[in-house]
């Protein structure tokens, strides 16, 4: 029969086992929750002859103390993980934000760098023109009569220095060029004259008199086809349709555009035509080229104009026509040889080319000097024309340190 074992609570709260089989007997402190929860046991659990008693710590069963302590110590981790993670993120949102606004800033400023030295540089370039308008004025001051390529605004150096870069101009003469815009009216015997001299000057530079007839048709303002030419139909049928212009041209650019205009009569006639804003504006005799002046008079060869060219240049020009008519071989009494010719020009082209540190800036300029007090106007201004200034050799021995202009 097995022993009966008997827990006792003292009065002083221990426990006393007591085991009549003379076990030793261990006792305990217990504190008041552990009195009261004391239970029967259950009589799946409690043998025969024992008591069964209830457990000291009510609930779950806690875990070991080492377990606990390594719950608490991965939660701890993961915090940790966690904001050091979001630490990062916020540390690499800021930088990204910064990153962007210095660009941003950077961009800023130098956007405004440039519009700010693209300004001086335009200025620059209308400087250049001022200055052209001021030689030309100088110039009507001092000869209003007759203007030649030995005077001032002539000069391939002209030019002015400022601290940081250079100004360099040329200015020509227009109306030494044949007027394309002259072809306009065929009605009168000024227009016709004028069409015949420009079939002349076709043929000197090898180029199909059918151009003559295709051009006038471009400026003339009505629809009536020129023989050979062609107006507005003959345009609508090609792939990329468009009309004439009907009107004066602004400028000989406009020429790319007439009807089987190919680069090379492009080429040929660039440097001998203009677009004067006047039909009726007249040949300057004394900046005309050797190739117009002898378009001009139909008695006089190419070489026969060469040698004219030369006697003018030497002579600084001729101060009437009828001294060109002379030197030319042409009665000077003939009134059709006088029609479309001059010693004064009042249309000039003025182009500028400007230097600002490594910035370089263009401005074509038309001006329009009165031949009566000499006072002027710009008619048309282009800042996207690029020219590069004429280059004129220089001994260096006249001037040390300097090879061109």
């Amino acid at each position: 029969m097995n022993a009966c074992s008997v827990n006792t609570v003292l009065s002083d709260g221990s426990f006393n086992n007591a085991n009549p089989g003379g076990d030793a007997v261990h006792t305990r402190p217990a504190s008041g929750r552990v009195a009261r929860s004391f239970r029967k046991a259950s009589p799946g659990r409690a043998g025969p002859g024992k008591v069964a008693l209830g457990r000291a710590f009510p609930g779950r069963p806690k875990k070991p103390l080492a377990s606990r302590r390594g719950t608490r110590g991965g939660t701890r981790s993961t915090q940790r993980g966690v904001a050091l993670i979001t630490i990062l993120f916020i540390v690499v949102v800021a930088t990204v934000l910064g990153v962007t606004m210095a660009r941003d800033q950077h961009q800023s400023i130098h956007r405004t760098r440039n519009a700010l030295e693209q300004g001086q540089l335009k200025q620059f370039a209308l400087g250049g023109e001022e200055l052209a308008r001021q030689i030309l004025y100088e110039d009507f001051s001092e000869n209003p009569n007759k203007d030649h390529l030995a005077e001032t605004w002539a000069s391939p150096e002209l030019q002015f220095e400022h601290p940081d870069g250079l100004v360099e101009l040329q200015i020509e003469d227009l109306q030494g060029r044949f007027n394309l815009n002259s072809l306009m009216d065929l009605t009168t015997s000024r227009g016709r004259q004028q069409q015949t001299r420009f079939v002349a000057l076709l043929t000197t530079l090898a180029i199909d008199p059918v151009v003559g007839a295709r051009i006038g048709d471009w400026v003339d303002p009505d629809q009536v086809v020129r023989s050979a030419g062609a107006e507005d139909y003959a345009y609508l049928g090609l792939a990329q349709p468009y009309r004439t212009g009907g009107q004066p041209m602004v400028d000989v650019s406009e020429m790319r555009a007439v009807l089987e205009m190919d680069p090379e009569r492009y080429a040929l006639l660039e440097r001998e035509v203009a677009a004067v804003a006047d039909p009726r504006a007249a040949l300057n005799v004394n900046t005309a080229s050797a190739v117009v002046l002898q378009a001009m008079i139909p008695s006089l060869t190419l070489e026969m104009a060469e040698g004219v060219v030369a006697m003018r240049d030497e002579q600084e020009g001729f101060d009437q026509v009828s001294a060109f008519l002379a030197a030319a071989g042409s009665p000077p009494g003939s009134a059709a040889a006088l029609v479309g010719l001059g010693v004064q020009s009042s249309f000039f082209r003025v182009t500028v080319r400007a230097t600002l540190q490594d910035r370089v800036g263009y401005l074509t300029s038309v001006i329009q000097r009165s031949p009566i007090d000499g006072s002027m106007h710009v008619i048309y201004r282009d800042f996207t024309k690029r020219f590069q200034p004429r280059i004129q050799e220089v001994d260096p021995g006249d001037n040390p340190g300097l090879t061109n202009v």
